[in-house]
């Protein structure tokens, strides 16, 4: 389950069960789900076939839910964010009722490789991370890292996206020098928002797991930033960070690990690796770079 940011006051705690081509659904509890008469069922994400012979928008064979967040402001805005392969959805009475906020849609030549679009109609992506900006309440920005698809064929087909009106709407942060729009992003974080000196930051974790070849030159994970590119950010530069050269090679042998990618709140940027430990610095997006860095130990 994930604990509210005021779990120590209100004892809210929200949890997914997802129940693979059925059904999937939030849970809300105020005892930390000690037992069953205490959690409620405040979200499921089937759309039953009434509604979809209404409006035809119909539910994918896996209308799973991946993401809980808490907003950053949650002790005023009282908002919690969910979201999964049906798209976004958000509350502002303390995860006691959802409602849908937004999809992320595919690419007009975004091609799904098993989405049968004449009898589903589904043409959102499925969404697996969400991260806000460090000023959230003010400027209401927040990325998402999504795939074509939720099937085997489409999973290393992912895009970031940012959104600045609190996910009602997303744009592509493509880099229009790569061959191909997606690439298999692991995370993005925002170290910097939209107002701030530096201008939005997004930093990202691009895998090539699964995917290397004999004569690629490097088998691990890279950190990228998006080093130019303004509002709306649909045509951004995604440059490789680069670190000090005493702590560089141990990464080579290890890479990162997107799936631990946090933005302290100390505004530095934090990464696991993948042969163990983590690193801790500052991003500089004007130059590419990670500044302080220093490596640790973990258990």
């Amino acid at each position: 389950s994930v604990r509210s940011p005021t779990f120590d006051r209100d004892h809210i705690a929200l949890r997914i069960e997802n129940m693979p081509k059925i059904k999937s659904r939030i849970q809300r509890s105020t005892n930390d789900f000690v037992d069953f008469a205490g959690a409620t069922t405040v979200l499921e994400t089937n759309i039953d076939t009434e509604e979809c012979k209404k409006t035809g928008i119909c539910s994918p064979s896996f209308p799973g839910i991946r993401v809980i967040k808490y907003s950053p402001n949650f002790k005023i805005d009282n908002t919690v964010f969910v979201a999964g392969v049906q798209g976004l959805w958000s509350s502002t009475d303390r995860g006691l009722t959802f409602k849908r906020k937004s999809g992320i849609p595919r690419a007009l030549d975004e091609q799904c490789a098993k989405c049968n679009m004449t009898t589903t109609g589904w043409t959102g992506r499925d969404i697996v991370s969400l991260a806000f900006s460090p000023d959230f309440k003010d400027d209401d920005t927040m990325v998402a890292v999504s795939q074509t698809s939720s099937t085997r064929a489409d999973k290393h087909k992912r895009y970031i996206s940012v959104s600045t009106d609190s996910g009602g709407s997303w744009t592509d942060m493509i880099d229009k020098s790569w061959i191909v729009d997606h690439k298999f992003w692991t995370s993005a974080v925002i170290t910097d928002g939209p107002n701030s000196t530096a201008g939005l930051t997004v930093v990202g974790t691009m895998s090539s797991l699964g995917h290397w070849r004999e004569e690629d030159k490097i088998k691990y994970d890279q950190i990228y930033v998006n080093q130019a590119g303004e509002a709306p950010y649909n045509n951004v530069t995604w440059s490789p960070l680069s670190y000090e050269k005493k702590v560089n090679p141990p990464f080579e042998q290890g890479g990162f690990s997107g799936y631990g990618a946090v933005v302290l709140p100390t505004g530095e940027y934090a990464a696991f690796l993948w042969s163990g430990g983590m690193i801790i610095g500052t991003v500089r997006r004007d130059t590419a770079k990670m500044n302080h860095l220093r490596k640790y130990a973990t258990p």
